[in-house]
């Protein structure tokens, strides 16, 4: 009897550590909450670099100072959904709102670029987050991206009861980097651009980064897909009410996306509330 009862602890014990190793602490992100171990400060000055199956973070120097790998997302983000309505309840977590337009075919999407202005802070603060942000994609189906992205409220990258701007670069494994977070104040413009540097064979090499504010360039290398997908993109979470959002409007202007060979785009957009 003493046996069955002490095997029984131990193998109670087990399932307590067993589960308590499975439980992943998680940290929010724009594009949904990540493992936290998997979300990265890139350093001031630094790249990201795909190289194998992994992507090297590279200090000012170039010097790698991490390599992340992929991992499985258990918790994946959700695709935006590219047909109609784009818009869903404001009091939604996740995307809220967008407009997006797919290259449909080469040449690639050379630059993408976006002016708005900082909004007032919400009217109530209950530890609301609010992205703002454009960016680019491979496809409508695909969570990885560059994105300029402006937020209110608290993130894995920082931030508060102000708004914040910084550079992300978020991939399919659960990885998501970021530039150093740079406060800012209501009434500031942003310009946020994407640029296609240059292409090596199949590979691309992106620069991101909000031309005004320095601090945010995000130089990323040996891309292995062109980013076709172009999204203007409001994204919420812990929104309890129309309070929780800046109060008027957020106009996104000079919205402009250039094709490789200096062609412009005539995009047929779908756009969301």
């Amino acid at each position: 009897m003493r046996a069955s009862i002490s095997t029984t602890r131990l193998l109670a014990l087990f399932a307590h550590l067993t589960f308590t190793a499975l439980a992943i602490e998680k940290g929010l992100v724009p594009g949904g909450y990540r493992a936290k171990t998997n979300i990265h400060t890139i350093p001031a000055g630094g790249s990201l670099a795909h190289v194998g199956k992994g992507i090297h973070i590279l200090d000012a120097s170039g010097t790698v100072v991490h390599v992340a790998t992929r991992t499985p997302n258990s918790n994946s983000v959700s695709a935006i959904d590219s047909s109609p309505p784009h818009t869903r309840s404001l009091l939604s977590s996740g995307w809220i709102s967008y407009v997006g337009w797919l290259n449909p075919a080469p040449p690639h999407i050379s630059s993408f670029t976006t002016t708005w202005t900082v909004p007032p802070v919400p009217k109530t603060d209950r530890g609301q987050t609010v992205f703002l942000f454009n960016s680019l994609l491979p496809s409508a189906s695909s969570s990885i991206n560059n994105r300029c992205c402006r937020w209110y409220g608290p993130s894995d990258a920082g931030g508060g009861s102000f708004w914040s701007v910084a550079t992300w670069y978020i991939d399919n494994d659960d990885n998501a980097f970021f530039t150093p977070p740079i406060p800012t104040t209501p009434g500031e413009t942003l310009d946020g651009i994407i640029t296609l540097t240059s292409t090596n064979g199949s590979s691309l090499n992106y620069n991101s980064q909000f031309t005004n504010i320095p601090g945010t360039s995000l130089k990323v290398t040996s891309v292995p897909k062109p980013f076709s997908f172009a999204t203007e993109m409001l994204e919420a979470y812990n929104i309890v009410d129309i309070t929780d959002y800046p109060a008027g409007a957020t106009v996104f202007t000079d919205i402009n996306v250039d094709l490789v060979g200096g062609g412009d785009a005539e995009p047929k957009v779908g756009a969301g509330g």
